[in-house]
């Protein structure tokens, strides 16, 4: 009974923790999706050379929350 309730509680640790990074790569999709669509109507609005100027800011802004969220810039 001891070892079926120790797989349990492992279960639901491995469980919570793929619902996290499932969590983590939605947000990402998310922010990527926004991005695109910022890009798609900058495009659309202003030519090339805005679209253009678009994604790189998003791609910056992009890396900037890639790089806080796995602890860059903590003091």
């Amino acid at each position: 009974m001891e070892n079926e309730t120790k797989k349990l509680d492992l279960l639901v640790k491995i469980i919570k923790t793929m619902a996290l990074y499932f969590a983590l790569y939605l947000d990402d999709l998310l922010l990527i999706g926004a991005g695109l669509c910022l890009v798609i109507a900058a495009y659309e609005q202003y030519g090339r050379p805005a679209g253009f100027a678009v994604a790189g800011i998003c791609l910056a802004v992009y890396a900037v929350v890639i790089a806080r969220s796995r602890g860059g810039g903590r003091k």
